[in-house]
């Protein structure tokens, strides 16, 4: 599918450095990633750390069980009461290399899924820093000092994210090779740009174009090539990409309409502290531990942004020339490094008033993506710079890696009087003179390899720094713990039964929920057993239990309104409890969680009612009342009142029910015009069916779903039709067709 490696590079290749192609760098690669997680390769043990456990593997457990079942999951019925699936765009639906996990056994191939990925996006950095410079040995550098960056790292627990960052480097080399040379480049970098659109990282995609807009708008300052041939270039790859996405992007964009991350968005959440600037040369500063793993006291997204204390002075050197190039990265990085501090300057407040997608980028912290994938690349050009072995050049090298050693040492012996006596401060001291001794020695071997006359010697001596970065990168804190496969079986945390969906839901309490995010035991295997018994996350989902919340990027509007916004860390009174159909309710008994059944729960269906009208906060009001009686009353908007003829009909009743994720069915019979009601979260793709006919399905008691229901026997259907989804696929099909065919075009 992509260009062949060989010919991503016009530059000469010196005779010292021809060993070092992208094969040999590939191998090299490969072998790096396989000695860093053995464990998680050969099956022994898979991640489990944070994210991974209670988001991202119950997600691809769900996505492989609907895959099994030759179903396309657009809605998941587990979560929130019900809630959109693959519009959340990072449920990886749509993206094709998702199949190495949904074929493969979950529990090991989803932890390499990840580590692939890391590789992948080590040879894209590889062969875009080749693209740059001449010198493969800084390709190679720049391949592994962004492999095995911070925020790559602390990546592998989203499957999602590290993707959307390994096709970064492959987006910007296709896409200005698609803008200086046309052709079917730009079918191939349009291939790779959906790709990395399908991967569902909302943050990187977005970061890569910003990168790829900048570098188009110096190839059309500069006038190489004729301008008008960059800017169509450059927006049929823009446009072959939304064609590819499309059938992801229209649900997506839909979803966010209805959703609630603009208004959750706060520049003043996680940001990087103003004193961050430290961990990039130790990378334990100012930060506490749980589990043995390190993370700042201010964001909670990533553990590290460390990209190498050699590769930051590298990147500095690299400044000093004079190339518009260089110029544009160093603006962004310095743009990036203001929007990462969120509040602490005006910056990010005006930029996200002035430019919408800023709400994008959901942490402020997140912004340091982009210098990872800058840094490294900085660091290439520096070593691939002709005068590199210029004396003057060396010196301006040593320096800046002096003034580097200095800060380092400085920083960690600030700390050593500073900072409470403790595990944590002897591990961070540790750490500090580690990346001390990492620094020089880089540097002192980089140097030297390049005065050694020997071929077989000068290759060793060549490949000793890049391993030395690699035991920088690698040890740049503590690995965050694997486990046994074991703990992603299935009922394994089951002491007693629980309703199966869709017959009822459970609850667990805000309060709960919140100590659970504050509250970490020890062991990572125990912790997370007791977070699968208490569903927390998306637990629920590995054993097919629905809950009224879930953990997802996206929540529809209506529903967060209701259990956010009003109830809070409050539980629902009984009557609410009954409708929404809660059968369990998690509660802590002598220190102990335990689930507490109740008995007067309502099923998924309830026919009957007589409608009422009221506004919205009236209606939110009415349900959080104990005087609320789900079978006997339904509050229907304003703007169903005339419309809707429905009376109390005490005889109603369900002669039958079905169930499936998308499609819900209902044998009723009434003597009166009545209403019947869904207990699931209502979203406008849903669609009613009445006796095959289509009817309106109305947003009843706040958040939920009702149809009118005349007298006699009827069938009821609720179907998820989500047209946008329906357009999307055929638009993504019809511009796959045509780039296939293209490419077939060009070949010939």
């Amino acid at each position: 599918m992509l260009a062949s490696p060989s010919t991503s590079a016009k530059a000469p290749v010196t005779s010292e450095d021809h060993w070092l192609g992208w094969r040999p760098f590939a191998g090299l690669l490969a072998l790096l990633v396989l000695v860093s997680w053995p464990q998680v390769w050969l099956g022994w043990q898979t991640f489990e750390y944070r994210d991974f456990g209670i988001f991202s593997y119950p997600l691809a457990h769900y996505l492989r069980a609907s895959f099994w079942q030759g179903q396309v999951p657009l809605w998941n019925p587990l979560s929130n009461c019900g809630a959109p699936f693959l519009a959340q765009w990072n449920t990886q639906v749509l993206y094709p290399p998702a199949l190495f996990y949904l074929v493969l056994p979950l529990s090991w191939s989803l932890g390499v899924f990840c580590l692939l990925h890391l590789f992948w996006g080590g040879l894209g950095m590889y062969l875009l820093a080749q693209a740059w410079v001449s010198d493969r040995r800084a390709a190679a550098f720049a391949g592994i000092a962004f492999a095995f960056n911070g925020v790559m790292l602390s990546s592998l627990v989203w499957p999602a994210t590290i993707a959307g960052l390994a096709w970064m480097p492959w987006v910007v080399w296709l896409a200005q090779r698609a803008g200086r040379n046309g052709g079917r480049t730009i079918i191939v970098a349009a291939l790779a740009g959906a790709m990395q659109m399908l991967s569902g990282a909302a943050e990187p995609v977005l970061l890569t174009w910003v990168l790829v807009a900048g570098l188009g708008g110096l190839d059309l300052l500069r006038g190489k090539v004729a301008r008008y041939k960059i800017i169509f270039r450059l927006g049929a790859v823009v446009a072959l990409i939304s064609g590819l996405s499309a059938a992801q992007l229209l649900p997506f964009l839909d979803l966010l309409d209805y959703s609630r991350r603009q208004q959750e968005i706060s520049a003043a959440t996680w940001p990087m502290p103003v004193s961050g600037w430290a961990n990039y040369f130790v990378p334990l500063f100012h930060c506490h531990s749980f589990q043995g793993v390190f993370m700042q006291t201010t964001q909670s997204w990533i553990n590290s942004y460390y990209v190498g204390a050699a590769t930051l002075v590298l990147a500095l050197l690299a400044l000093g020339q004079r190339s518009a190039r260089v110029g544009l990265l160093a603006a962004l990085m310095l743009v990036c490094g203001v929007l990462a501090v969120g509040e602490a300057t005006p910056l990010y407040g005006w930029l996200a008033r002035q430019a919408g997608v800023i709400g994008m980028v959901r942490f402020p912290v997140k912004f340091l993506i982009l210098p990872s994938l800058l840094l490294p690349l900085l660091a290439a050009v520096a070593l691939g710079e002709k005068n590199f072995r210029a004396p003057q050049t060396e010196r301006t090298l040593w320096l800046l890696g002096g003034a580097a050693l200095a800060l380092i040492l400085g920083i960690t012996g600030w700390l050593w009087h500073t900072e409470p006596p403790g595990d944590d401060l002897k591990v961070t001291l540790f750490n500090g003179v580690l990346r001390a001794l990492f620094l020089v020695a880089i540097l002192l071997t980089w140097v030297w390899s390049e005065k050694i006359t020997g071929v077989s010697m000068r290759r060793l001596c060549q490949l000793l720094p890049l391993l030395l970065l690699w035991l920088d990168l690698d040890s740049q804190m503590p690995s965050p713990p694997t486990v046994s496969r074991t703990i992603y079986q299935p009922s394994l945390t089951r002491t007693q039964p629980l309703p199966l969906a869709p017959a009822a839901r459970v609850l667990i309490p805000g309060d709960i929920r919140e100590q659970f995010n504050h509250t970490v035991l020890p062991d990572a295997a125990t912790d997370y057993l007791v977070r699968r018994f208490a569903l927390a996350g998306n637990c629920n989902l590995l054993d097919g239990i629905a809950k009224c919340d879930g953990f997802y990027a996206l929540t529809l509007s209506d529903h967060a309104a209701l259990f956010v916004n009003l109830l809070g860390g409050r539980e629902p009174a009984a009557p609410l409890l009954d409708f929404l159909g809660v059968a369990d309710v998690l509660q802590r008994t002598n220190r102990q969680l335990v689930w507490q059944p109740r008995t007067t729960y309502l099923p998924p269906f309830t026919i009957g009612q007589n409608a009422l009208f009221a506004d919205d906060l009236a209606t939110l009001v009415a349900l959080t009342n104990a005087s609320f009686a789900p079978l006997d009353e339904v509050i229907l908007p304003l703007e169903a009142r005339g419309r809707v003829l429905a009376a109390r009909a005490r005889t109603a009743r369900i002669i039958s029910t079905s169930y499936a994720a998308q499609r819900l069915e209902a044998q009723v019979e009434t003597p009166v015009p009545t209403m019947l009601v869904a207990a699931q979260t209502y979203y406008h793709p849903w669609h009613a069916y009445l006796d095959g006919q289509r009817v309106p399905l109305w947003r009843a008691n706040y958040a939920f779903q009702a149809v009118t229901v005349p007298a006699g026997q009827h069938s009821v259907k609720l179907v998820y039709e989500d047209r946008r989804f329906q357009v999307g696929s055929v638009i993504s099909l019809v511009t796959l067709a045509g780039c296939l065919g293209l490419l077939w075009w060009c070949r010939r």
